[in-house]
């Protein structure tokens, strides 16, 4: 009797001990969170914490955290199975960034490859064309940087000429070798030439009439030591030099300057060769440091240089050009990055609803288990808590196994980049990846996965007892107020998003609120009357305003893909609520009514299920319908692509067949006579027209301002012949009315004919291309000029000489080939230095003439003055295939998604399989008979597939048509490419059928007694 009261005591004693250990188990991880935070990079901050969150729950509860781990063991399969199912997230992230990786790598590495030591230019450049100036700049402009303690440790000029260089020894020319001229003696910082054996070369070494040719030059002339090459130089007047090969260099540092052919001369012989005399044209400027952190100093020379400049009146210009291609190529990095993350987010939102549905799933097959431990003392929060604790297991492996597939990945896309896109030549393909990107699409996928399994476990844990025990359904309503709760939160995010976004011009809010706001009434609305008709009035609202002809104007351009993302998942939300809702019932109905009479139960069965479960199948639904929409959407914009190439081709061309343009300054002289002389028949054999079918125009590289405004932009300046001006085929989307010849006669405008021949009745009128109209989603902003008809343009050469210009008209196209202002060719001629312009030709061929006989023949005629001629169909196909390839190249990365709803649908049946035993026990007792069993799982599996594909394929052509009506309809024709959607729509169904075949077998074969008394 003494002795009772000690147990109280000893118990209130323990218990006080359990709460101060666990006090100080929290603390400790609180502790170890605020280091992690603090001293680790975020990624690995963030799975730090989340580790200790789980680890917290463990050793705070670990009865709870041994039923994650028996559930888990217990069954190994399943869990495989899962796993494999949510790592397709992270994967598509992973190799998002890992191609990323590898892009601005290759990028950026070419960069170092086209630069080497070189960190800044100095030049006189118009249109990156090099004008030559005195070399008494030089030794100036390296003291003034001295001076001002500018961080450089190079500084040399160098005379650059492009020319037809040719070796008659090896019976091979190039019209467009560069040939650089260099003194060695300022060479100092700038890197070094390094021949074949390894050995460094110096100009100052040359014997006299000998030069260096780079290994790219060598075999573009199929060149050896002692080979004598001949240059020609200008057109004009042209000079022709002949020099031998000394020694053949390394493609590599200055060997390998701007990965060019390159032909190196010393400055002093260059100079003589070429008739410049005293003259450079350009001075490379080499930073403190090495090849990549020479750069980091560029900010403080170049701004050092443009002073020294600025102080001496020069008109040169200094360029960061290692900086900007930088800029530009990690630029290009994120824009690759990019476009796969948009592509893939997609299937990383079917992967996230696959982790959402298998987890519901594994609730529904453990119901009666969790009200078991909910009766015996377990409450909601423990129960969340355990699928927590299991959950994380599935997010850390998945997310760790996906990071790695994500690698895998990425080496395949990069290996199919390389085969298919065609890159410069001198640019490595290679894979690479930095740990940091792994790491983040790690983090990033157990993050994602573990919110979704948390929402999962949030929605289980909300379980009724005695209904989860006897495995009854939820009564109609049971959700009433949380439906009301959550609708209100819903409208208001939707409102508020929809305010914000038309107040502060945020696209994002003004695509997603309004639907948001629809649909969070709608959920409201379900409190008191049934869901299906609010949601389907919601859907169809989203729909009608995704779709309306008001939606896709003033969208910044800026956030184009986060749009497309969200304007993708707004349509397939709702076309799957309409679909849940209200096809479902109907294609029931016809199923049933269609089916014949010894396959009814059959097809009653099967429809009963994903009927009587609105959010699983919407579920898995979306997981096929979003993949698909966004496969459509790409095909569309191939078929789009491919239906329209004749017209662009011919919108691009104006008529022609082949464009020829000179590599030197200059016209060629008497060059329809030399073309007379070199064909063997007439000229009319072979051009539309005779000599109406070849054309010209002489090219000036310049400078283009507004009236009125300072900011001069690089343009070209294109003087037209009569030929061009009467034979061309461009039309115009605007141009004035009448104008006033030279006479001042009105001259009615009232064919695009005669807009081109008022350039010849009055040269003070000029016409622009229609990028001058400004940028939108599918027009370039050109070279960045903005005028109408009637606006006064100033046009300068970089020297001095102007001409002021009225614009006549814009045309029908932005041109690709080139950031054009066209005039009749007196004005070029007439007002600046004809020895600064290039020629251009155009040639319209005649019916039975081949195209590249004729470029052959061209180039061998006028081979000595570097004319270099394009077949323009050839280039555009060319450009037309890089982006079809790059378009096929997102299909076969997309399919990775389509697996991921099939993995889903596979996944869903195998765990239907399980949960529904004890009913397919009963069926099989009444009289079903295996094949109906079967057949009743087919046609449940069909018609999900059939019914997301159809859902996906129907809303990505409605969203093509919308896309194509606003922006493509002037220049493009709407094509389905019903052959291609239905091979891929009969591939996903096919697959779908076969990866689910297999448990649909297993559940057929299963004997009624053994399905009746199952316990698992």
């Amino acid at each position: 009797m003494t002795d009772t009261p000690a147990a109280p005591r000893k118990s209130f004693a323990g218990s006080a001990n359990r709460k101060a250990h666990a006090a100080l188990k929290v603390l400790g991880l609180l502790a170890i969170a605020v280091i992690a935070s603090v001293s680790l990079t975020p990624p690995i901050a963030v799975l730090v914490i989340l580790g200790l969150i789980v680890a917290g729950f463990a050793s705070l509860r670990p009865m709870l955290a041994r039923i994650a781990v028996r559930n888990l063991v217990r069954r190994k399969g399943r869990v495989a199975i899962a796993v494999l199912g949510l790592l397709v997230g992270t994967a598509i992230i992973s190799s998002s960034l890992v191609v990323g990786d590898t892009l601005n790598h290759i990028f950026v590495q070419s960069v170092y490859d086209r630069f080497d030591l070189v960190d800044e230019t100095v030049s006189n450049g118009v249109s990156g064309n090099l004008l030559s100036f005195n070399e008494t700049v030089v030794p100036i402009l390296r003291e003034g940087l001295v001076n001002r303690s500018a961080p450089f440790d190079g500084l040399g000029p160098a005379l650059v000429k492009d020319m037809p260089v040719r070796n008659p020894n090896g019976s091979k020319g190039n019209q467009g070798t560069t040939v650089m001229g260099l003194d060695e003696a300022q060479e100092s910082g700038l890197g070094d030439l390094v021949g074949l054996d390894g050995r460094r070369v110096r100009i100052s070494d040359l014997p006299a009439s000998s030069v260096y040719v780079n290994e790219r030059a060598a075999q573009q002339l199929n060149a050896t030591r002692d080979d004598v090459l001949t240059l020609f130089y200008g057109t004009t007047n042209q000079t022709i030099v002949y020099r031998r090969i000394d020694a053949i260099v390394r493609d590599e540092g200055k060997g390998n300057w701007d990965l060019r052919a390159i032909v190196f001369m010393d400055l002093r012989d260059a100079q003589a060769s070429f008739r410049e005399p005293g003259r450079v044209n350009l001075i490379r400027i080499s930073n403190v440091g090495g090849v990549a952190d020479g750069v980091g100093h560029s900010a403080e020379v170049a701004r050092a240089a443009s002073l020294v400049i600025t102080e001496n009146v020069w008109t040169l210009v200094v360029s960061p050009v290692k900086a900007d291609a930088l800029d530009s190529a990690r630029r290009l990095g994120r824009d690759a990055t990019e476009l796969f993350l948009v592509m893939g987010a997609f299937s990383v939102v079917a992967g996230l609803l696959l982790i959402v549905n298998i987890f519901v799933m594994m609730a529904e097959e453990r119901k009666a288990e969790m009200g078991v431990s909910r009766a015996i003392g377990l409450q909601r929060g423990d129960l969340t808590t355990a699928f927590l604790i299991e959950g994380s297991a599935f997010a850390f492996a998945a997310a760790a196994l996906g990071a790695l597939a994500g690698l895998v990945l990425g080496a395949v896309m990069i290996y199919f980049f390389g085969i298919l896109i065609p890159l410069q030549e001198g640019i490595r393909v290679a894979f690479y990846f930095e740990p940091a990107s792994v790491v983040l699409a790690f983090t990033v996928g157990a993050v994602m996965t573990f919110a979704s399994v948390a929402l999962a476990a949030w929605r289980i844990s909300r379980l009724n007892v005695v209904r989860a025990i006897r495995d009854l359904p939820e009564p109609e309503g049971h959700h009433a107020n949380l439906f009301l709760v959550a609708g209100v939160a819903l409208a208001a995010v939707g409102a508020a998003g929809t305010i914000y976004g038309f107040a502060s011009d945020y696209s994002l809010g003004k695509v997603a609120g309004i639907p948001l706001l629809a649909l969070g009434l709608a959920v409201a609305a379900s409190r008191w009357i049934p869901a299906r008709w609010p949601v389907t009035i919601a859907g169809l609202a989203n729909l009608v305003y995704q779709l309306g002809p008001w939606h896709f104007v003033n969208l910044r351009p800026d956030e184009e893909s986060v749009l497309f993302v969200a304007i993708g998942l707004l349509l397939v939300l709702g076309g799957i609520l309409i679909a849940v809702f209200n096809a479902a019932p109907a294609l029931k109905a016809l199923i049933v009514a269609s089916a014949r009479r010894t396959g009814r139960p059959a097809a009653r069965i099967a429809m009963s299920y994903p009927t009587e479960r609105p959010f699983r199948t919407g579920m898995t639904l979306a997981m096929f319908a979003l993949i698909l929409f966004t496969v459509t959407v790409i095909s569309m914009v191939q078929a789009l692509q491919g239906a329209s190439i004749e017209r662009f081709i011919q919108e691009q061309s104006g008529g022609y067949d082949i464009v020829g343009y000179t590599v030197n300054y200059g016209e060629i002289p008497d060059f329809r006579t030399i073309l007379r002389t070199n064909l063997s028949q007439e000229l009319s054999f072979y051009f539309r027209g005779g000599e109406q079918g070849v054309a010209s125009a002489t090219v000036l590289p310049a400078k283009v301002r507004t009236s009125g405004s300072t900011q001069e932009l690089d343009y070209t300046l294109w003087g037209i012949d009569n030929f061009l001006v009467n034979a061309n085929t461009y039309g115009f989307h605007e141009h004035l009315p009448w104008i006033l010849d030279a006479n001042g006669t009105r001259q009615d405008l009232d064919t695009p004919q005669r807009v081109w021949q008022a350039l010849s009745l009055n040269h003070s009128y000029a016409v622009v291309d229609r990028s001058a109209t400004g940028p939108s989603q599918f027009v370039g902003s050109g070279g960045g000029l903005r005028a109408a008809p009637g606006d006064h343009v100033v046009v300068s050469d970089g020297a001095g000489r102007e001409v002021q210009l009225i614009v006549l008209g814009v045309l029908e196209q932005a041109l690709q080939f080139t950031t054009p202002i066209f005039t009749d060719q007196s004005v070029v001629k007439g007002n600046f230095n004809v020895s600064r312009t290039y020629t251009a030709y155009f040639f319209q061929l005649a019916p039975g003439t081949d195209t590249g006989w004729m470029r052959g023949e061209l180039e061998r005629i006028f081979f000595s003055y570097g004319l270099r001629t394009i077949d323009i169909r050839e280039e555009i196909g060319r450009a037309f295939d890089a982006s079809q390839q790059v378009l096929t190249l997102m299909q076969a990365y997309l399919g990775i998604g389509l697996m991921v709803g099939i993995a889903g649908l596979g996944v869903v049946t195998a765990r239907a399989v399980v949960e529904r035993r004890q009913q397919i026990g009963a069926l099989r007792a009444i009289g079903f008979t295996r094949e109906m069993v079967l057949s009743s799982f087919l046609i449940e599996i069909a018609f999900i597939a059939a019914l997301g594909i159809v859902v996906g394929m129907a809303l990505g052509v409605i969203l093509a048509y919308k896309v194509y009506s606003v922006f493509f309809a002037d220049f493009a024709t709407f094509v389905v490419p019903w052959v291609n959607l239905s091979v891929i729509a009969a591939i996903a169904l096919g697959a779908t059928v076969a990866a689910t075949a297999s448990p649909a077998v297993r559940a057929s074969k299963i004997p009624p007694a053994e399905a009746l008394r199952y316990i698992e």
